[in-house]
This record gives C-alpha cells, sequence and structure tokens, in this order.
C-alpha cells in the first residue's frame, strides 16, 4: 500500500519494535501492547492500568530545550533565535515544492501514529497525578507525563483538556503541554534551567493566568529551533550564525468553562499551527529559514519543568487530560548549524 505525501507517493513503512525507542511503559513500569495495521500505522495502548504513577520513572535517552525566560513569567521566552512575535502571527500556505522539511538530503519516510487515552495508566512516564476514569488528572503544579516518540519531521501532537476554568488559571502561567530536544546524553524527567529552558527545539503552549491581568485565559505557543548538535541546549544565546529561529504568538479566546477542549499543535511545511477544537487560534511561519524540525530525539509531554524553578508557573489543579494522539513523518535530523 502507498501513502500519498506532498504530492509525491511513499511507502507506507510498518513501524516495528517501537517499544526500544517509545518506552512502552507507563508510569508503574506496566507494558504497553504495540498494534500494527496493514497500513503500518502504529498505535500503543496500555494493557494495564496504573494504581500508583506519582513516583514515575526515568525515560530513556535525553536531551535538551532552547528557550530563556527574559523579564519574568509575562516577558518573552527567547532561546537566542530570531524573534518575530509581539502578538498574534498568522501563517499562510506553504508550496510543498520550497517545503522547509524537504530542504536537507531525503531519506525514507515513515508513518506513524501513537495513542495513550490516559484512562486508569499510560504508556508515558507520569510523574505526580492522578490516574482514573476520566484520565490524568493534575494534583501537584509540577505535575507530567512525557513520552519519547520516533523524530517526526511534520506531525501534530493532540490531546483533551477538561476541567479548566479561571478559577484553577491562578498563576501567571499554565504550561500544558511541551515538546522537545531529549537526545545527546540528557538525562530524564529532564531539568529546566539549562536543559528544557534553553532547548535546541522547543515547543510548549502557556495558558495565561488570572495575575496576567488582560492576558488572563489566552494561549501562547512557542516554537524555536537552533540545530548546533549536542548538547541540545545552549547558555541562553543560539550559537548559530543565524540565531536560529524563535517565535512565540498569543491570542484565542480567553474563557474557559471547564468543558473538555481539544487542544492540537500541528507542523509541516515549515509552519506551526495551535487548533482549539479543531478551529485554528494561532500561526508561526518559519518556511522561510530553510530550517527543519529534527531533533535527535524527540520528546512530547503534557506539563513541563519549569514549575519545579518558577513560582509563577504551574499546571492548572484539577484539569483533567485524556486521548493524546501523536502523529506524523519520521524524517532525518537536522543539519547542523554553521
Amino acid at each position: 500500500m502507498t501513502h500519498s505525501r506532498h504530492g509525491r507517493t511513499t511507502p507506507t513503512l510498518t513501524l516495528l519494535a517501537l517499544c526500544l525507542a517509545l518506552g512502552c511503559a507507563n508510569g508503574s513500569g506496566d507494558d504497553g501492547t504495540i498494534t500494527t495495521t496493514t497500513t503500518g500505522i502504529t498505535s500503543i495502548t496500555p494493557t494495564t492500568s496504573a494504581t500508583d504513577t506519582s513516583g514515575g520513572g526515568d525515560g530513556s535517552g535525553g536531551a535538551a530545550a532552547t528557550t530563556a525566560d527574559i523579564g519574568g513569567s509575562s516577558g518573552p521566552e527567547v532561546p537566542g533565535g530570531t524573534s518575530t512575535s509581539g502578538g498574534s502571527s498568522t501563517g499562510g500556505a506553504v508550496d510543498p515544492s520550497t517545503s522547509a522539511a524537504e530542504s536537507t538530503a531525503e531519506a525514507p519516510s515513515e508513518h506513524f501514529m501513537f495513542s495513550d487515552p490516559l484512562l486508569g495508566g499510560t504508556t508515558g512516564t507520569a510523574l505526580g497525578g492522578s490516574f482514573g476514569d476520566a484520565g490524568w488528572t493534575v494534583t501537584g503544579k509540577a505535575d507530567r507525563v512525557y513520552w519519547e516518540v520516533p523524530r517526526l519531521v511534520e506531525g501534530s501532537v493532540e490531546f483533551t483538556l477538561a476541567n479548566v476554568t479561571l478559577a484553577n488559571l491562578p498563576l501567571n502561567d499554565h504550561e500544558v503541554f511541551a515538546m522537545y530536544e531529549g537526545g545527546h546524553g540528557i538525562e530524564h524527567p529532564i531539568g529546566y534551567n539549562p536543559e528544557f529552558r534553553n532547548n535546541a527545539f522547543k515547543s510548549m503552549i502557556r495558558i495565561y493566568g488570572a495575575a496576567e491581568g488582560d492576558r488572563v485565559g489566552k494561549q501562547k505557543i512557542m516554537w524555536g529551533i537552533c540545530p548546533f548538535g549536542a548538547p541540545g541546549y545552549h547558555d541562553g544565546t543560539c550559537p548559530c550564525s543565524d540565531g536560529g529561529f524563535f517565535d512565540e504568538p498569543f491570542g484565542g479566546d480567553g474563557s474557559w468553562d471547564g468543558s473538555p477542549q481539544k487542544l492540537r499543535v500541528a507542523w509541516a511545511d515549515g509552519v506551526t499551527r495551535y487548533y482549539r477544537d479543531d478551529v485554528e487560534v494561532l500561526a508561526i511561519d518559519w518556511s522561510s529559514t530553510g530550517l527543519t524540525f529534527g531533533p535527535q530525539a524527540l520528546y512530547v509531554s503534557l506539563g513541563n519543568p519549569r514549575p519545579e524553578e518558577v513560582d509563577s508557573a504551574g499546571m492548572p489543579i484539577g484539569a483533567v487530560f485524556s486521548n493524546v494522539v501523536i502523529e506524523g513523518w519520521t524524517g532525518p535530523e537536522t543539519a547542523v548549524c554553521g
């Protein structure tokens, strides 16, 4: 069977032995199962329920992230790259023939799909929180769940977020999603500063809280690329000669009524888009840079380590996460910058 991507027909390859790449174990050490379909799409679902995941285990692999906090919680997190942000930014469609994802040497691509409903347990690593029939509930501001996934040079991550109102958004920053470089021998769970703060491949969704005044409830999407190689994080300034790329627009509807909301981040053709309930809220166009999104090891998380060191940041206590779906196309690691 074949699958069409960017106007070309690519064989869809069956993904094998993904447990080594994904760490197919929940926070309590239970194994997950891999299911492959005839189209080569692979999904991973838990086989047993986790009853205590508050301790969590160390993930495999390692890496770092690239962005820096400037001017406190309400200031931009700048990874040393070129920032074009000030408020909302929008990106248009990019001609596939000039896709940034195709600017490196062509390599065989595989279509990957992974799902974790978070009902009673997880195939990832949980640090805090509790699992139940509705999903994973946040019980502490530094709670998080993370997964290592194949390198997706283009793809999407979506999840359902429920039980969030302005009442449990009291802080400046409530960061519910992150994606980052986790290779180059970085230890996991990844630390905040400098590994995550100054990460080389970093994305994050932030929901502003009551302490942010007129921004309360609005969302920010971050996107940073600084492909300088090991150790996967820098000292606060991207060492690439072109400064890499970084942008962090914010906007969207600031109301949260506790109902389930589907949040989704998608990246392809040099454009990153953030959706809320299937409506595009923000977009970042980085196609003109010629860069690709190709970390050595890709990690995805709900929550991040920032609340461990920053008092004004934290997960919304009582929020319930479920139905994580990650899919996309694998590809080569981004060439190291000059």
